[in-house]
């Protein structure tokens, strides 16, 4: 396969697609996909971005043919890390949105994360291929919403890093967006604003400073997950 409408096609026959059905699948316009099958033509930055995260190849296979290309990076806790022309990565995490915080909840406390629930995969720019534990949920409330640049709305999607429990007593450094924090009952969107090491108390505290929102004490006993707020997409 010397061309990239070579490889293309190659990708749609090895899924049984048309380029109709790749359309749909993808979001690219006919007429892209129609231009892109053409000899000679070469697809453009968010088409190439856009084929590589479906079809989960990177960008330098698709455009040379490098057969040492053609997997995605994964990390032990199963993020997708697709190398991009540009140097940096399209990070693939699990979403966990709004109507599923009861499940994933549910999930944290039995301490097995297997259901019939089929959690939406998201796909965030990154710099680099990381280790660690992350995921992304859609934010319920608008609580940490000040109207400031770094404050956050709701139904937005935060990119989050797991804070490993062993790291809790360190205490929690100030965060640029805050703290996704999973308790027993509920899904919780905070900064960290004091923690008691003696007893394991945390205080939660909201940007929104609308009365309704004021500060509160948790038990680090009652929590099973503290993920870090890294990214936000709104």
């Amino acid at each position: 396969m010397e061309t990239i409408q070579e490889r293309l096609q190659y990708l749609l026959d090895s899924k049984g697609l048309t380029p109709y059905q790749l359309s749909v699948k993808t979001g690219i316009s006919n007429s892209t996909l129609s231009r892109t099958l053409k000899k000679g033509s070469k697809p453009n930055s968010k088409t190439l971005e856009l084929l590589c995260k479906y079809f989960e190849i990177t960008e330098e296979w698709l455009l040379t043919g490098n057969a040492n290309s053609v997997s995605a990076l994964e990390n032990k806790n199963g993020n997708k890390f697709f190398e991009l022309a540009s140097g940096k990565f399209l990070m693939t995490v699990k979403l966990v949105p709004i109507k599923a915080y009861a499940q994933y909840i549910s999930e944290c406390c039995d301490g097995e994360f297997v259901s019939d629930y089929q959690y939406e995969e998201v796909s965030f720019h990154v710099d680099k291929y990381a280790r660690g534990n992350y995921m992304a949920f859609e934010i319920k409330g608008d609580s940490m919403d000040n109207g400031m640049l770094y404050d956050t709305p709701d139904k937005a999607t935060a990119l989050c890093r797991e804070l490993g429990r062993q790291h809790w007593k360190d205490g929690f450094r100030d965060s640029l967006y805050g703290w996704v924090i999973v308790h027993i009952d509920t899904i919780l969107f905070k900064d960290i604003i004091a923690q008691n090491l003696e007893t394991g108390i945390i205080t939660c505290h909201s940007r929104n400073e609308s009365p309704e929102y004021a500060d509160f004490e948790i038990s680090l006993n009652d929590v099973k997950q503290i993920f870090k707020v890294i990214k936000r997409t709104f």
